[in-house]
Parts: C-alpha cells; structure tokens; sequence
C-alpha cells in the first residue's frame, strides 16, 4: 500500500500498487476507543444527548447508534497503590437495594469502589480484598459491619471515627431541643468535640465529659419495669431515659477511636473528603441525566470515580 493524497475528511487515503485500488484504512480499535471516550464525556456533561450530539455536530440517531454498545459495560477500577497511607471509607446510597461503598486518599484520589446491595460486614470485605496493599490508617463514620471489614483486613490499621456522624447521630438522638436537663448538657458537650483540636483541648473536654457522668450516671441507668413477664419468668424492663442511654453508648463506643488525629495530624478528623467530594458530584450528575435506569447511573458514578481515580491531587490540598 502506498501513501495516495487525503480523503475529503481529511483522514489519509493508501492506493494498492498491484490493481490501482484506493481505499482508506479503518482502525477498529481506535473508533471503539474515542467513542467510548466520548461517550464517558457525555456521562460527565450535563447535556441532553441532543445538545451533545449537536455540540460535535453530529446527528442524534447517529450518536445514540454509537453509545449503544457501551450502555451495557461496566467501567473497573484500576489497582491503586495506598500502602501506608490514609483511606477515607463510605458508602452511597442509590436505591433500595443498591449501594456503591467507595474508598478515597485525602488527596480526593479514588483507591477502589464496589456496587452492591447494602452496607454490612461482607460486602465492606469484599471492597476491602480488591484493595492490595495495607493502609496506615482508615477514616470512617463508624458502621459495624464496615468496623469488623476493617479489623479482618487490616488488623494493625489505626481506625479514626468521623467526628461529624458521632455528632449527627446524638443530634438525632437527643432532638433539636431535649427537655432534659442531663439530655441538654451532654448535647452541649458532644457538640464540642469538633472544638478539640490540642492536647489540651482534650483534656478540658474530658473533664467535662467525667464530670457530666459523675454528675448524671445514676439518672443514665434509670429503668422501668413493665407488668408482662419474660418467657423465662423475668420482669420485663427498659431504660426510662432510652435515647439518652442510646446516645451515651454511641459515644462511648466511638472514644478510643475519636481523636487519633491529635497524635498524627495527617489524619482527618472526618470522612466529609468523600461526602463533599464524591457523594455531591455524584447526585449531581445523576441529576444531569434525570429518567436514567439503575444500570446507566452505575456508568455515571463508575465513570466519575474514574477520572478521580486517574486525575491529580486537588489544588487545596496541603
């Protein structure tokens, strides 16, 4: 084959010495790479597919007749190196019975993600096996079944506890406005764990925090017993101060994993890395392309954690 002039679109044009023949040589592979790229640009856009084909001024029937085959391919993470750094953990909520559990550096670097049905102890351990190496350290919100995933995998990794969901979940408890007095001071008191950035400021709030339970510990363990009867005989019982009791526990549960970050300040102190970061982008662009089925916003999010996977570190990052 012999170089012979450019076709009228401009791609080269080859004439076969032997019987004069001109033709134009197609690259197969190349035509499915671009457009697949073209497509993973679309998912990302916020245009309809209208505005889109008319942007590369090509006709709609002939950009939805490309996009076809790739409705139905999975997008895979690649491996990504993280030994002995920070992992940040959550995961997202999509339908019932679909969620993707996503794992980021601090550095907004995608590591791995997984489409499943749920958050719980295997499917956080089926994310934590596709990730090779062995983090220093894991932030989280603090889930059981993700606590006991982290502690299989990775028994020697230091687990530090967002700050923001303990402090979400004992607003939630509480209420907005308890009318307990005990109920009011220890909201006052969690609420100050985001004021805890020293040594010292610690040591302030554990006073407090002791001196709170010195103070309330009996009016904690209140019960109250009903007049029904256990099935082996046992008066039935309950805490009278329930939410309060659940939200003491919770916080008690988290302690030994809430301030890691005074010790090693590159350790975040929240997972809001990913709930900003990540979780936002992600409604929004599910947004951007409304009507879409369950499949086709999987390719969405997987094509976003993508390009965060490849893409460089974010410009305020230290």
């Amino acid at each position: 084959m012999q170089r012979w002039g450019k076709h009228p679109n401009g791609r080269q044009r080859y004439r076969c010495q032997s019987c004069g023949v001109n033709t134009i040589h197609k690259r197969e592979d190349l035509t499915f790479k671009y457009r697949h790229l073209l497509y993973q640009k679309w998912l990302l856009s916020k245009l309809t597919l209208s505005d889109f084909s008319y942007r590369y001024n090509i006709t709609r029937r002939t950009l939805n007749n490309w996009f076809n085959q790739f409705r139905k391919i999975d997008v895979i993470p690649e491996p990504t190196f993280c030994a002995d750094k920070i992992l940040i953990v959550d995961g997202y909520y999509l339908e019932f019975g679909a969620t993707v559990l996503i794992a980021q550096l601090p550095t907004n670097q995608t590591v791995s993600w997984l489409f499943t049905y749920a958050e719980n102890y295997s499917t956080w351990l089926e994310l934590f096996n596709t990730i090779r190496d062995t983090p220093f350290a894991v932030v989280c919100d603090g889930q059981k079944g993700m606590l006991k995933a982290i502690r299989t995998r990775w028994p020697r990794a230091i687990i530090q506890r967002c700050q923001f969901h303990v402090i979400h979940q004992v607003n939630i408890l509480l209420t907005k406005h308890p009318e307990l007095v005990p109920s009011q001071h220890f909201k006052q008191l969690v609420n100050q764990i985001s004021l805890v950035k020293t040594n010292d400021d610690l040591k302030h709030w554990l006073v407090h925090y002791k001196q709170w339970h010195t103070q309330f510990g009996s009016f904690l363990k209140q019960k109250t017993y009903q007049q029904t009867l256990t099935p082996t005989g046992r008066q039935k019982w309950h805490y009278t101060h329930g939410r309060l009791h659940q939200a003491h526990s919770h916080l008690k549960n988290a302690l030994p994993n809430l301030f890691h970050y005074l010790k090693i300040p590159a350790i975040p102190n929240t997972s809001n890395r990913i709930e900003g970061g990540i979780n936002a982008q992600i409604q929004r662009h599910i947004d951007f392309h409304r009507g879409t089925n369950l499949f086709q916003r999987r390719q969405i999010i997987a094509a976003l954690l993508k390009q965060k996977q490849s893409g460089k570190p974010t410009k305020n990052f230290p």
